[in-house]
């Protein structure tokens, strides 16, 4: 569904049982499973729930998987609270430890290059994988290019130590409040090389999924499709308001984060092709349903569009680091549609009254944005009413999120 019709726009949306292609997979006999060390999905939303196995993420894995864990404990325990419930269990010390881990140790960082790269959310797909001969359907979610930015030592090629360090002092929250605060934008601007060499690594990891898949004698029938949710801004200005600097993903429509990578193998096919169409990721679940019978399936639309919507930030901002008078260009919704017009593509964009229209061929002229064209096909999607009322996340779920740079 596209974002105006499923509405699931925040961290702790929940959406009813019935809607996802895993649950079909499932009753189709498939094994499903998610590796992921995504906060969003594994923790604060109930995604993880529709499929049959779910690992991550690690970092939450406790000392002594036998004892108590803060997690197990009703409500929002305070540390006496906790203290009280070790005592009453039966390993008080280990309970106590997995307690001290979990609040001091070094694994309460959103991420722990040792324990949350590629390699090990890959090594343990493989390893269910091989658990049984049942046919399985996957989802591996892979943060690795996910704010921090924070590449293994064999990846670091352009970042280097200086910049991480510097990229470690703006960590512990979200960026935008950072660099909309008193830190330089330069130094985000430097930072993309960090994100450069966390793709390289990412890239690499996914490499070896794909031999381990072939070595194994199934990644020919198998669907792959590689795909990103979002891409990253570095300071760059909004073109649709030069008021706005598109930091992370936070807001903002355009290519740097809208223009993912999108790479799919049918089963059964080698060939190679590069489609310039305008494609959607709404249909995975047709590219999968086709699969399955044989057929393949596209994620390009014979008539119709790429719909890019975003509803951050909401008013009144205020965790924007801004007066109060300087928020409003940052405000949502953003509207930005992808088309082929007249045997180019052509991509329109509108915030209230900020409008934008540009090609993805350089030599083409700017011209003026089709507001009325936007606001129609925007005017056709009605709320599915696929979400749940869902209770605030935990106090815990809360500062992953922190950590991870998003901003409840």
């Amino acid at each position: 569904m596209e974002v105006a019709e499923h509405r699931a726009t925040s961290h702790s949306a929940h959406i009813e049982p019935g809607h996802t292609i895993w649950e079909e997979l499932a009753d189709a006999g498939y094994r499903t499973g998610l590796f992921t060390p995504n906060a969003i999905v594994a923790e604060s939303s109930n995604l993880a729930s529709f499929f049959q196995k779910a690992v991550g993420p690690k970092r939450q894995e406790l000392v002594f998987p036998d004892a108590l864990g803060p997690a197990q404990v009703d409500g929002d325990p305070s540390y006496g609270d906790y203290l009280k419930a070790c005592v009453r269990s039966d390993s008080p010390i280990r309970s106590i430890i997995n307690g001290l881990s979990r609040e001091f140790g070094s694994s309460t960082a959103a991420h722990d290059p040792t324990r949350e790269h590629a390699g090990e959310y890959i090594d343990a797909f493989l390893q269910w994988c091989e658990s049984e001969s049942a046919p399985w359907a996957a989802c591996i979610n892979l943060m690795d290019a996910h704010y921090p930015y924070l590449p293994q030592e064999p990846y670091s090629r352009w970042g280097g130590e200086t910049l991480e360090n510097l990229h470690r002092e703006a960590m512990g929250g979200p960026l935008t409040t950072q660099y909309l605060g008193d830190r330089p934008f330069w130094e985000l601007e430097a930072t993309e090389n960090l994100y450069d060499d966390c793709i390289r690594q990412v890239d690499d990891y996914v490499g070896k999924l794909l031999d381990e898949l072939d070595a194994n004698g199934e990644l020919d029938e198998t669907l792959i499709v590689v795909t990103s949710d979002h891409g990253e801004g570095f300071g760059e200005y909004s073109n649709l308001n030069d008021e706005v600097r598109l930091i992370d993903h936070s807001w903002g429509i355009g290519d740097e984060v809208a223009h993912v990578p999108l790479v799919v193998k049918p089963p059964g096919d080698s060939s190679n092709e590069t489609v310039t169409k305008p494609a959607t990721l709404t249909q995975f679940p047709n590219v999968v349903r086709e699969s399955l019978e044989g057929g393949t399936g596209s994620f390009t639309l014979d008539a119709g569009c790429a719909i890019t919507t975003s509803y951050r930030i909401q008013e009144p901002g205020t965790e924007l680091p801004l007066p109060a008078d300087e928020r409003e260009p940052y405000f949502g919704p953003w509207h930005s549609i992808c088309r082929q017009q007249n045997g180019r593509v052509v991509v329109d964009s509108v915030r209230r009254d900020d409008g934008f229209r540009h090609t993805p061929s350089p030599e083409e002229g700017v011209e003026s944005v089709d507001r009325e064209y936007i606001e129609a096909v925007i005017g056709e999607l009605s709320e599915a009413g696929v979400t749940q009322s869902s209770d605030d996340p935990s106090s815990e779920v809360e500062q992953r999120l922190q950590e991870l740079g998003y901003m409840t």
